[in-house]
Order: C-alpha cells, then sequence, then structure tokens
C-alpha cells in the first residue's frame, strides 16, 4: 500500500539523531523497493507464504470484473515509457510486479471510467515511496513538502521531473472527474507522505502504539478516500464517522497481515545488515518481546488476531446497518463491503507476491 520493511530511512534518522537503538519502520505495504527480476518466480496463481493452518477468511473477497490483464495492458506502457527509472532492470522489475492484479483485489467495486486514474495514482505512490528509500532524512523532507505541494495543486510542476508531472496530471484528470472526491484523496496522499516520514515512528515499542499507528502508515485515509472515489461513493459526514471505526479494524488487519507475510524476509535482511543497533519494526518483533513467546508463535497469535479482526468488522457493521435501519443508503453499504475487499485483497496479495518469498 508499503508495499519488506523500511529499514533504509530509520538507520539514516538514527544516525542523524544520534539514537542509540533506532527502529526500523516498515515500508508502507505496497512499496516495489524490492523488484523480482526473475521471470520464473512470477507465479500468482496460489497462495505461497501461508504461515500456518487457519480458520478460513471470515469476510469476502472480490475482484475487478474487467479483469487484471486488461488492467495491466493499459497501465503498463504508459509507466514503462514515462517514468525514468534508474536502469532497464529497474524498469522490468517494477513492471514485472504485478501492480495491475493488486489493484484488481484491492478495488474491485471501481467504476470502468475510474480505473486509469484509479490505477495511476495507486502506482505512484509505489513509485515515490521508492524514491524516498533512496533518500537521507533531510533529502526526504524536502522532497515530501514539494511532493505535497504539487498533490495539492499548491505548486505547479516541473515538467521535466516525471514524478511531479504525472502526479500532477493524474490529480487534475481525477478532479475534472469529481473535484470533491479526488480533493480527499490527494489529501489523504499527503497524510501518508507524512506518516511514512514522521520522526515519532523510531520511540514506538508497545504492540497497541504500534497498531495504532500503522493505521496511517499502510494509507489509512488514502485508500479509504481511494475506495470511496474509485466507486463514486458520496458518504456524509456523519456516515464517515459512523464508519471511522471500521476503517481503524481494516487498516489494522492490513499492517498485521503485512507483518506476517514479510516477517521472514524482514529478518533476514536484518541478520545480514544489523546496523547502527536499528531494530526491526513489525508487529511480530514488539510482540515476541512483550510476551517472550517466539516469532513463530507470535506469527500464529496475530493471524489468530486478523480473524478476530474480520469478526469485529462483520459485527460492527451489522451494526451499522441496524442501527441506520431508516437512514442506511447504498453508498454506505458499497463502502463497507469496499473495505471488506481491501482487507481480503490485502491478504491474497501478501499470499502470491514474490516480494514476501525468499
Amino acid at each position: 500500500m508499503h508495499h519488506v520493511q523500511r529499514t533504509c530511512i530509520w538507520n539514516r534518522l538514527a544516525n542523524e539523531r544520534r539514537f542509540e537503538v533506532a527502529l526500523a519502520v516498515n515500508r508502507p505495504i505496497f512499496s516495489p523497493h524490492i523488484y523480482p527480476i526473475n521471470k520464473s518466480v512470477r507465479q500468482y496463481s496460489a497462495a505461497q507464504n501461508v504461515p500456518c493452518e487457519f480458520a478460513p477468511r471470515q469476510l469476502e473477497s472480490k475482484t475487478h470484473p474487467l479483469g487484471w490483464k486488461r488492467i495491466q495492458a493499459q497501465l503498463d506502457p504508459y509507466f514503462g515509457n514515462n517514468w525514468n527509472f534508474a536502469c532497464e532492470k529497474e524498469k522490468k522489475g517494477f513492471l514485472g510486479l504485478g501492480l495491475s492484479r493488486a489493484f484488481s483485489h484491492f478495488l474491485p467495486l471501481t467504476l470502468d471510467d475510474r480505473i486509469d486514474v484509479t490505477c495511476k495514482i495507486l502506482y505512484l505512490s509505489f513509485l515515490i515511496d521508492d524514491q524516498l528509500e533512496k533518500m537521507s532524512f533531510t533529502q526526504m523532507l524536502s522532497y515530501r513538502e514539494r511532493v505535497m505541494k504539487v498533490a495539492l495543486g499548491a505548486a505547479s510542476p516541473d515538467r521535466r521531473i516525471c514524478h511531479e508531472w504525472m502526479l500532477h496530471d493524474t490529480i487534475m484528470a481525477m478532479r475534472s472527474m469529481d473535484e470533491v472526491l479526488a480533493n480527499d484523496v490527494a489529501q489523504g496522499f499527503c497524510q501518508l507522505l507524512q506518516a511514512q516520514t514522521a520522526r515519532e515512528r523510531t520511540s514506538i515499542t508497545s504492540l497497541g502504539s504500534y497498531l495504532e499507528s500503522r493505521e496511517l502508515d499502510v494509507g489509512r485515509p488514502f485508500y479509504s478516500a481511494l475506495i470511496r472515489f474509485s466507486a463514486r461513493l458520496y458518504l456524509t459526514t456523519a456516515e464517515l464517522e459512523k464508519t471511522a471505526p471500521l476503517a481503524s479494524i481494516a487498516f489494522r488487519h492490513v499492517s498485521v497481515m503485512n507483518d506476517i507475510y514479510s516477517w521472514e524476509k524482514e529478518w533476514k535482511v536484518y541478520q545480514a545488515n544489523p546496523t547502527d543497533g536499528a531494530q526491526p519494526f513489525s508487529a511480530i518483533y514488539i510482540f515476541a518481546n512483550e510476551t517472550g513467546l517466539p516469532y513463530t508463535a507470535c506469527k500464529r497469535l496475530m493471524y489468530s488476531y486478523c480473524r478476530e479482526l474480520e469478526l469485529a468488522l462483520k459485527q460492527s457493521s451489522d451494526e451499522i446497518r441496524h442501527n441506520s435501519l431508516e437512514s442506511s443508503t447504498h453508498e454506505l453499504e458499497l463502502y463497507i463491503k469496499g473495505l471488506e475487499y481491501f482487507m481480503c485483497g490485502i491478504e491474497l496479495w501478501s499470499q502470491w507476491t514474490p516480494r514476501y518469498r525468499q
């Protein structure tokens, strides 16, 4: 969403602030920093990384009816031709990630006329996050501020810089379709950037605080707005307040699923280069430190926690429907389903993505 763990940024942050022990914050779930180049690993047909046998998902999954291959054929050439990749290998690696299939799982309610811009902003969130990974903390803050100004329309893009004009043009196209919902997406995108680069993440050591912070780190405001924009769902302020607990449940689920499936690769990366005293910033690691349980046990327990979150979402959704029996709208119901589909999509994506395989 991002998208293996964000160790580079927080190692640099630790150095600049002279922390003796720093925490390496998870990359948002959708970051494409590790590019699979070998085509033999691009086997997306079945789950390959399920940690253990558990009860099946309690929620319903869905894929976009247009089909991810058609979406891929529509979007990949745009980024292949316009993004300034460092080399051909990096370009092939990014295009080989299969982000169109992820999009099909995450946002299956997207209207056909909004697929192009919705998928573009999703791709751009991956690519911009990847750029942040390559910067010092000072560079990252400057880059962030510039990107936010372009996203909000407060600055004109430099047409020589691909991420500026592509982001600007995409958001402008979204605004031409639906200014209100597009502005929500732009605001959410900026909140995602701020969460990814916040210093406060380095001080979190308890599971409760971690889960709360990760709701923003995986992009709750951004993806919540994107669900509404993609399906043209106009919710009232009261409806958004009413569904805020559902969004919190959904994105805690998203963050923990990310941690479960990325853990082996994160731990392997950390062991290979445990620089600056940096520690993995993961629900698995924090929970193990708090309980003394081995990592494998913590993975199983956190997987069960995700299933409980699914039950909590169903129960809370039923309560909202019951309490809104007379005032319930079609848009409200679709938004709730959109959160459900996003949760399921993240688990499916985590199972087949090459990123988390050894």
